[in-house]
């Protein structure tokens, strides 16, 4: 996995609600030390992580993200009744991390 290739499949989806999902792949790559962060990479893991209204990269491609708990401690915030971003899809982010609360509100 490079970077290039995950800005592109990005790109691709023509995402402009990627903020959240971004975070959530930030984390799993500094947790584990991915190669799209370079062999050069010294940055520690995040201390913490405030995601609002994150989600999952779905393509097979990048699953493998998601194989193990996150231990990133994190707020997950997401609108009840989001019409972008499915609330579904933000709690199946939330449960990806070992030390996670959430906020919710009713609005989007």
């Amino acid at each position: 996995m490079s970077k290039a290739r995950l800005m592109a499949y990005l790109a691709s989806r023509k995402a402009s609600w990627i903020g959240g999902l971004m975070a959530g792949v930030m984390c799993a790559l500094l947790e584990n030390r991915y190669e799209a962060l370079g062999k050069k990479c010294t940055h520690p893991p995040f201390a913490f992580a405030i995601i609002a209204s994150g989600y999952k990269l779905s393509d097979s491609k990048w699953t493998h993200l998601y194989e193990r708990l996150l231990y990133t401690p994190s707020l997950h915030m997401y609108g009840i009744l989001d019409s972008y971003i499915n609330i579904s899809k933000s709690i199946d982010l939330r449960r990806a991390f070992s030390q996670s609360a959430e906020l919710s509100t009713h609005g989007g």
